[in-house]
């Protein structure tokens, strides 16, 4: 197999970045080759001589044979994603160091619970994709109680200012004496869509866990992982059609 490959390419099956996400990464001048700045995404790479850099920090061009899944307790206060320049704890810092593996999605600081992590750029590329509308469950907890007017404004859509509105379904509700629990189901991936959805009904959210991804149901400790079963990994491939 020739080792020259086009750089988004290349982000991808590291998974690192979608295509178009390389593409924006580069002409946002955060891509490096050989100590000089990229300008241009139709840049090819040769991975057996090459030096990449992203935002000044060097990755590996090497794909690890041996493929690997793991499902994640994400607790508070960790941020998805491969390194911060702040120091702020990552997800990283929970997970083997040495596999290669990256974030499928994002979970915000404040959001706990199931977080996928993988060196399998293809499959993750594809559950993040929009087509495949990977089935999300969270439990939210909101202060106060949930009117009943807000319900269907929920299932129809509320606006948070995107292109679409905001639609998700209601699978419970539980009110209690000064908060309200809800389990959410959505089929989207939007940035903090369930934080500015509430926002955009004059909710407070106290809380905020996925408990379901893809078919994943979150079953470990806060803060600890396990590896897919093969017969997991094998349904993912199906939901994504790859064999």
């Amino acid at each position: 197999m020739s080792p020259i490959i086009r750089i988004n390419k290349l982000l991808s099956q590291l998974g690192i970045a979608s295509r178009r996400k390389a593409d924006d990464l580069i002409k946002q001048g955060k891509v490096a080759m050989n100590g000089s700045c990229l300008s241009t995404p139709g840049v090819s790479v040769d991975t057996e001589k090459d030096k990449i850099k992203i935002d000044g920090v060097a990755i590996s061009l090497k794909r690890d044979k041996a493929r690997l899944y793991l499902l994640l307790n994400k607790p508070c206060g960790y941020i998805t994603t491969l390194r911060d320049t702040h120091n702020r704890r990552t997800v990283m810092d929970l997970v083997p160091q040495d596999k290669g593996l990256f974030p499928v999605g994002r979970l915000d600081k404040d959001t706990t619970g199931l977080l996928m992590l993988t060196n399998d750029g293809e499959l993750a590329h594809r559950m993040m994709h929009p087509r495949y509308e990977m089935e999300k469950l969270y439990e939210v907890t909101v202060a106060g109680a949930l009117k009943r007017g807000d319900i269907p404004k929920l299932e129809s859509g509320v606006d948070i200012g995107d292109e679409k509105p905001s639609i998700c379904k209601v699978r419970d509700l539980k009110s209690l004496t000064s908060s309200t629990n809800i389990t959410i189901e959505l089929h989207e991936g939007r940035k903090r869509q369930i934080r500015r959805t509430f926002d955009a009904l004059g909710y407070k959210i106290l809380s905020l866990k996925r408990t379901v991804y893809a078919g994943l149901t979150l079953d470990t400790k806060e803060g600890s992982y396990r590896e897919l079963t093969r017969d997991e990994v094998l349904l993912l491939s199906a939901k994504v059609g790859l064999k």
